[in-house]
Parts: structure tokens; sequence; C-alpha cells
């Protein structure tokens, strides 16, 4: 079945600029795809134009994060329905987790989990079984936050871009997209961490969301052992060179997954071979 919406979901303390490198390289590859078609066959291209993909990339409204911490309901995103048949979700990090709450809600066609697993940190309330990092870790950045929440953040910034290939180039992009200091309120930031601390995906055998996790071979916020658990549960992953940044770091390899899932893309392989 063809997708023709996505909706792309960011992660603590970053907001939607981070998808401007994916989206470009999306459009990209879309006319190259259609140009492709129209040298090879009038009919796939008019197949292609019929269906335009629309990219939504919605920050999450401080008021519906808010009132997760208040009464432990979902977040709500400020689009009347962002869900769908013909929708896929990309979730990365945080927004994974929040994603999937808001997915038993909207319903998309499926969800990709980027650079999250089912769980941030392990959860002695549940019996988990899917490697998560230890609660510890998190426990230090609270501490670290609670003291000083700007210096926190770039420290959290340099800890995501840690695990690429060029750790400086990565952390350099970051800062030019979104910036010094974080757009959000203290309050909805240590929203946002509580949610790490706390949120759990539901991995029901007989789920009606196809679930999928895409993650990077060096994220350093992810549990060691991660995709062979996953695959062991039975649950699609799917492998990228790079770390927790692979908006910014597999934008390519992201871009020709994301069409090849959605089938709006014969020609992939070859596009990437020429790129």
């Amino acid at each position: 079945m063809t997708l023709t919406r996505l909706v792309l979901f960011s992660g603590w303390g970053i907001d939607a600029r981070i998808w401007q490198p994916l989206i470009a390289c999306l459009h990209a590859r879309l006319a190259h795809v259609t140009e492709t078609d129209e040298q090879a066959d009038k009919q796939a291209a008019d197949e292609a134009k019929s269906r335009p993909l629309e990219i939504i990339a919605p920050d999450w409204p401080e008021e519906g994060l808010q009132s997760v911490s208040r009464a432990g309901s979902e977040p709500t995103a400020s689009q009347a329905s962002l869900g769908g048949a013909d929708t896929l979700w990309l979730g990365w990090s945080l927004g994974a987790l929040r994603a999937e709450a808001l997915a038993k809600k909207q319903a998309p066609a499926a969800l990709v989990s980027l650079a999250m697993g089912p769980s941030f940190v392990d959860q002695a309330a549940t019996e988990q079984t899917i490697p998560a990092l230890a609660p510890e870790v998190l426990d230090t950045f609270l501490a670290a936050f609670a003291r000083n929440p700007t210096a926190s953040w770039q420290h959290f910034l340099r800890w995501q871009a840690s695990g690429e290939a060029s750790a400086r180039d990565c952390l350099r992009q970051l800062r030019e997209l979104i910036g010094r200091h974080p757009v959000s309120r203290e309050a909805v930031l240590e929203t946002g961490l509580a949610e790490l601390a706390s949120r759990r995906m539901s991995l029901a055998p007989q789920s009606e969301l196809p679930l999928e996790f895409w993650l990077g071979k060096q994220d350093p916020l992810l549990a060691p052992g991660l995709s062979a658990a996953l695959r062991a549960q039975g649950q699609v992953v799917a492998e990228f060179e790079g770390g927790h940044c692979l908006p910014l770091s597999a934008t390519e390899a992201l871009a020709d997954a994301l069409l090849t899932r959605m089938g709006l893309a014969t020609h992939v392989t070859h596009i990437s071979e020429e790129a």
C-alpha cells in the first residue's frame, strides 16, 4: 500500500527544525524519481505526480505536555488529526515514545521508532526483557539539569552527537539548526525528562499498529544488545551507520528507507548509486 503522508515527531529539547535536511532530501529524491519515470514510462510518471508526498513536522504543544505531567493523559498534537490509513509516523528519540502513545488515538498506518527502543531506561516495575539504559544514567542527568538547565541541555546535544563519525560536525549542524539555547521552557523540558523515565511502548503481539525500530549502530543513548533483543522478539529492526542523530548523520539513507517503506520510490537503489 502506498502511503502519501509523513508525520515527523522530534525529540527532547529539539523542535521541528531538526527535520529540515531530511525534508529537503525527500523532496529532491521524489523529484528525481519522477524525472526517471518520465524518461522510462510516461504512465509511471503520471502515477508519481498523482501521489505527492505531504510532510508534517509538528512541535508538541506546551499545554499538551503539561497536561501529561498533571493528569497522566496522553499528549495531543496541534492538528485535529495526524493519523489515517495513508500516513506513516516517524518518531525520533522521545518523539517515538510520545508518538506510540498518541497513535492509539489517531491510528496512523504505521510507526517507525527512530533511535529509540521500547523504553529509554530500565523500568524496575515491569518485567523488562529488552535492554535499556540504567536508571542511574538519567538520574545523574536530572540532577545536573536541576542545577543548570541550559548547560545540561547543551551537554545533551554533545551526548547525542558523540556517536557520529564526526561528532564535531554533527554538533555544529545541530547548533546551526536549533541554536545554542533551548526553545522550550524549563517546565516543559522537565516534563520531557519525566516521560523519558516513565514512558514505555506496548509491544503486544497482536497490535494493530505496525511498528518498526530504525536504530543507529553507534548510538550512545541505546543500550548494547537492543537490536538483537528486538529481533529475537520478532520486531522489525533496521540499522543505519550513525549514532543518535540519524536525521543529520544518515539523511540520505533515511530518506531512501522512508520512500521505500511508503511505496513512493521504485528507483531508490538506482538513485542512491547516482547520488
